[in-house]
Parts: C-alpha cells; structure tokens; sequence
C-alpha cells in the first residue's frame, strides 16, 4: 500500500511541522499582537463609557434627591401655613375671601409653570404601558 510506504510517510510529517510552524510563528508576531491591541482598546472603552454612566447617574439620583427635599420641605411649608390659616379663619369665624385664595393658588402656579417647568418636568418618569418591558 502506497500510503503507508515510509519514505512517503517521513516526508509528509517533515512539511506537516515546517509548515505548521511557519503559519504558527506567523500568526503569533504578527497577527496576534493586532487583535490583542484592539480587544485591549475595545475594554478600555467600554470601561470609560461604564464610569461615565456611573458619574452620570450619580449626579442624576444627587439632583432627584435634592429636587424632592426641596419639595417636601415646601410642602411641608404651605400644609403648615394652610393648617394654620385655615384654623384661625375657624376660630375667628370670619368670612372667607375666595378671590384672594384663587389669586393666590394661580399666581403659585404660573411661578411654578414658569420657573421650575421644565426643570422638574424632567425629571418625571413616565412609564407608559406599551413600553413597560419588564
């Protein structure tokens, strides 16, 4: 059988290891070093966008907790000065201005509208039923 004839067969494991070798050597200096250099690259990016993600929602949830102190703390206000209001118009018996209180409750409104719209609009979240995806 030819294909077991040892002259044949040295031959054939000789350019079996030189060219195994060659493509071996070549593919480690020179290809190698190209992939590991854009896998190496490609982490640090990801690492890079991952604090600033990080930053970002740190800066977020600092806002969002600021926001909502200063709106319990005025709530906290004008419950106090309505309670306090509202009881000593009880007490006094006296009648009440509803003129004055709609000015009031509108003129609050349209600061609010105006100044702190768009600011506090923002950070509204709104979980609508089409996207909730959990």
């Amino acid at each position: 059988m030819p294909q077991l004839d040892f002259t044949i067969v040295f031959s054939q494991i000789f350019w079996l290891f030189v060219i195994f070798t060659t493509f071996y050597t070549i593919l480690t200096h020179f290809f190698l070093p190209k992939f590991l250099i854009s896998i190496k690259s490609r982490k640090q990016i990801v690492d890079l966008n991952y604090t600033k993600v990080l930053e970002s929602q740190k800066k977020m949830t600092d806002r969002q907790n600021l926001i909502q102190s200063n709106l319990i703390n005025g709530l906290s206000s004008v419950r106090n000065s309505i309670n306090s209001s509202w009881f000593s118009i009880l007490k006094t018996n006296q009648n009440i201005n509803l003129a004055s209180v709609d000015e009031r409750i509108g003129s609050v409104i349209f600061n609010t509208t105006k100044y702190c719209g768009a600011e506090l609009l923002s950070y509204i979240f709104l979980y609508p039923k089409a996207l909730n995806l959990k």
